[in-house]
């Protein structure tokens, strides 16, 4: 199913679409984003924030502080408080789309766990995904990752 995917927050105020493929989609396992949903890992899509488009309701700008001095800004619901995606301040084009926001979230499979040694001890991890102990050094690499698995040699990271 090609673009545009839909998207919602959990009470339906904001509803959004995404216009374009993402760039990558991968689990990290980080204790950050543990805590920060509650449960085993996060899932994450980057996209080109210009493909991000509001269709109805106000996506509200949070920002909070993760991890010492590792600042954070998210858009979500003000009247459900669902985060949709987050957008890091340091790449101005990159938002971090979080897929279970979307109507179609079973189309997009990770293609990478990152931070494998913080993942918790009962979660099974497919053999034929990328795993990584921390992070790859070259975030570039989760980008060739999916466009290997998908047959796509087009995307670039957004601003590069």
């Amino acid at each position: 199913m090609p673009p545009p995917y839909l998207g919602h927050c959990l009470c339906g105020q904001v509803q959004f679409q995404l216009n374009a493929e993402p760039l990558t989609c991968y689990a990290c396992h980080c204790r950050d984003c543990q805590r920060r949903t509650g449960g085993a890992m996060r899932l994450v899509l980057w996209v080109a924030r210009q493909n991000l488009q509001v269709l109805a309701g106000e996506a509200v700008l949070l920002t909070f502080h993760g991890s010492p001095g590792r600042p954070r800004r998210a858009r979500a619901c003000a009247a459900c408080d669902t985060r949709l995606w987050a957008e890091p301040a340091a790449q101005p084009d990159l938002a971090i789309l979080f897929p279970g926001t979307l109507k179609e979230s079973h189309r997009f499979s990770p293609i990478a766990h990152l931070w494998v040694r913080s993942a918790l001890p009962w979660v099974i991890l497919p053999e034929d995904v990328a795993r990584f102990d921390t992070q790859p050094s070259d975030p570039g690499e989760l980008i060739r990752l999916w466009q290997a698995a998908h047959g796509n040699t087009s995307s670039a990271m957004p601003g590069s």
